[in-house]
């Protein structure tokens, strides 16, 4: 291990912090030189030949990409209402709201006219999965009682609740299970789709991020899941090869609608031409959803899933443009 580490550290030109971040110790690792070192990771993502402010700009705020694919009719979960602060927006209305028993109202108000009982709540700008949770109407009191100040001091959509796939629900109904697609735009102009992985949530989680302790697991070009999953090394580096939680079997599972969620990415990119691009997309009984697009795509954990992204011939010509 010792030789390996120090020849990758030789071979990349740097200290190499992600030998152990992508587990390139273990048994199973065999073309570790192939995957991508931090410095190459960062080449990519701060290339200002693939990534472009006023783009990236509209991927980040949450709200500025639910209405860009809302005028152009892309597949997107429903914004039901959303505030900015203290002020919150429902159907063609704004109102000031200053105090909790204010967000009381408002919701019970919402919850009634829209005929819902949840609402998924997002905050406008961050990634990860972090601020996200489900607002309850049976428990709504409570919840403001939790929620209420971050609510009145920030800014958040209220979305509707995806209903998943049923076959996907199978494997983990808890969370909303999706696709990371990341999608490249070639020096002539053509999009791709570099690779696709699935994450599924474990336990209680509502979202799947690897950051809430999720896992991902490689999905092949036919659209079946290639087990293992695998977690981040930070949260517990866990391999699975059934869903920790309903021992659902992941290993040739199809994924309903894979090839129009492709189809979904690649179109994407044509509203958003950031020439590299990680989308996360939901799958439900109707065909794919467009969640979030990341302009800051976590090619690591590709990295891990494929076994080296470097087997990728288009992250070789992308290396090989941003040298130049």
């Amino acid at each position: 291990m010792l030789k390996e580490l120090l020849y990758f550290a030789w071979l990349k030109k740097e200290v190499p912090t992600d030998y152990v971040r992508k587990f390139l110790y273990r048994k199973d690792v065999v073309a570790y030189q192939q995957y991508l070192s931090l410095n190459q990771f960062n080449s990519i993502i701060t290339s200002k030949k693939l990534v472009f402010p006023q783009i990236s700009n509209l991927l980040d705020n949450k709200l500025s990409f639910y209405k860009l694919c809302e005028t152009y009719k892309l597949p997107i979960p429903k914004v039901i209402a959303y505030n900015l602060r203290q002020q919150f927006f429902y159907k063609d209305t704004n109102s000031l709201r200053t105090k909790k028993q204010d967000l009381i109202d408002f919701f019970n108000n919402l919850f009634e006219t829209s005929k819902r009982t949840t609402l998924f709540v997002k905050p406008l700008s961050g990634s990860g999965g972090f601020g996200c949770f489900l607002l309850e109407k049976n428990l709504l009191e409570t919840q403001i009682e939790t929620y209420g100040e971050s609510l009145l001091n920030n800014c958040y959509l209220y979305q509707e609740r995806i209903k998943q796939h049923a076959d996907i629900d199978k494997i983990n109904s808890k969370s909303i299970n999706t696709l990371r697609l990341d999608t490249y735009i070639d020096t002539s102009n053509t999009p791709h789709v570099l690779s696709v992985l699935m994450r599924f949530g474990i336990g209680n989680s509502i979202t799947d991020n690897t950051h809430t302790g999720g896992f991902y697991i490689a999905v092949s070009p036919s659209g079946t899941l290639q087990a293992p999953g695998r977690q981040d090394i930070i949260e517990g580096g866990g391999v699975f090869v059934t869903h920790p939680d309903t021992h659902f079997e992941l290993n040739g599972f199809q994924v309903p609608f894979f090839h129009e969620a492709c189809a979904l990415a690649k179109r994407l990119t044509t509203y958003f031409p950031n020439r590299i691009i990680g989308w996360d997309i939901a799958i439900t009984d109707k065909g794919p959803l467009v969640i979030e697009g990341n302009n800051n795509p976590s090619l690591h954990v590709t990295d891990v899933a494929y076994g080296g992204y470097l087997k990728n011939k288009h992250i070789q010509n992308i290396l090989t443009e941003i040298k130049k």
